[in-house]
């Protein structure tokens, strides 16, 4: 046991393997609910184009559920707007989701250069300016953490995910070139989400589950990107992807990230075995079912679970629900709480 730590400093400690006093809750997932905007005023869908609102929400989170961290920004879409995807705006319950995919009709001529004037495009100025914001007003005490699209994702969005299913197969070539412009761009941003003050970046890469893509292409498409990435980020990294990774959990301990962030759907203590200690585990109380649909209870004894079976950092499994009740996030902070009996 260490003395008692700022909750920055117990993040990061956790994420990197460090010891700690207890162990963090954090979500290193989206944190926007509507309770939280209702308190606030800053409500989807303004909150994605404010950064004042954008600001006031993230710190919602830590003040009113008592998450040790402040997260932005609240949905999948910023860096893909930048590089030219048409969005929808969403709504108060309802995320940005992208409406028009700006290589959809099979264009072979990926750029080769991540865009000269990618930070002032889109909402990428927003999100740098909340994270200034955020790191300016505070104490330094709390870990600021910046979330953005994983390179699967950006690829497969930018060409359109049937597209980039059937040339993963059939044009191989091509799709590495589309993986590499968004592995270089990815880079870039997080780099620049760093530079603004943030102090974990959360990878986020729904688009590279074994629900998508096989074990094959992880080793083999997705991996050495990974891995690139891991030694040219400037900062410490949580990689999230969505599903049931169990067939590739011992490539996830590979990348050479800090952490890796799982659903309930993969068995925490199945993941603990297979990393061995080589990287850390944040996760996994169910946000679709216990924290959207149970009750506080519910959301006890499940992250009483996790904490047993040896989670890093407590925290939701995936993104919370826009409408999931305030007094289920809290109860995975009571829960923590009573596990080392505070």
């Amino acid at each position: 046991m260490v003395d008692t730590m700022t909750q920055k400093d117990r993040l990061i400690a956790a994420i990197r393997g460090d010891d700690v006093d207890i162990t963090p809750v954090a979500s290193i997932t989206q944190t926007g609910i509507e309770e939280l905007m209702d308190a606030t005023g800053a409500a989807w869908p303004e909150a994605h184009r404010d950064p004042e609102k954008m600001t006031a929400l993230a710190r919602a989170a830590y003040d009113i559920i008592g998450f040790e961290g402040l997260r932005v920004p609240y949905c999948l879409t910023v860096l893909l707007e930048a590089l030219g995807c048409e969005v929808t705006e969403g709504s108060k319950t309802r995320q940005p989701s992208i409406k028009s995919h700006p290589y959809k009709k099979e264009s072979e001529n990926i750029p080769a250069e991540v865009p000269d004037d990618l930070f002032e495009r889109g909402r990428i100025p927003v999100v740098l300016e909340s994270i200034r914001m955020l790191a300016r007003d505070g104490d330094g005490t709390v870990p600021i953490i910046a979330g953005a699209e994983g390179p699967i994702t950006v690829a497969s969005d930018l060409l359109e995910v049937t597209t980039f299913m059937k040339w993963s197969i059939k044009k191989r070539d091509v799709i590495e070139r589309y993986v590499d412009y968004a592995t270089d761009v990815v880079v870039e941003y997080a780099n620049a989400l760093f530079d603004a003050g943030a102090d974990v970046f959360a990878l986020l890469d729904p688009v590279a589950s074994p629900d998508l893509l096989s074990p094959r292409d992880f080793e083999r498409l997705i991996l050495p990107r990974y891995q690139d990435m891991s030694s040219r980020l400037n900062g410490d990294v949580v990689l999230h992807i969505c599903g049931d990774v169990t067939a590739i959990l011992p490539q996830l301990a590979q990348t050479g990230f800090a952490a890796i962030s799982i659903e309930e759907k993969t068995d925490l203590a199945e993941a603990k075995r297979a990393f061995q200690n080589k990287t850390r585990i944040v996760g996994n109380v169910s946000t679709s079912q216990t924290i959207f649909r149970g009750t506080p209870t519910e959301v006890l004894d499940e992250s009483a679970m996790a904490l047993q079976k040896g989670t890093d950092v407590l925290a939701p499994g995936c993104g919370l629900a826009p409408t999931s009740p305030v007094d289920n996030c809290k109860a995975m902070v009571i829960a923590r709480n009573d596990y080392y009996d505070l």
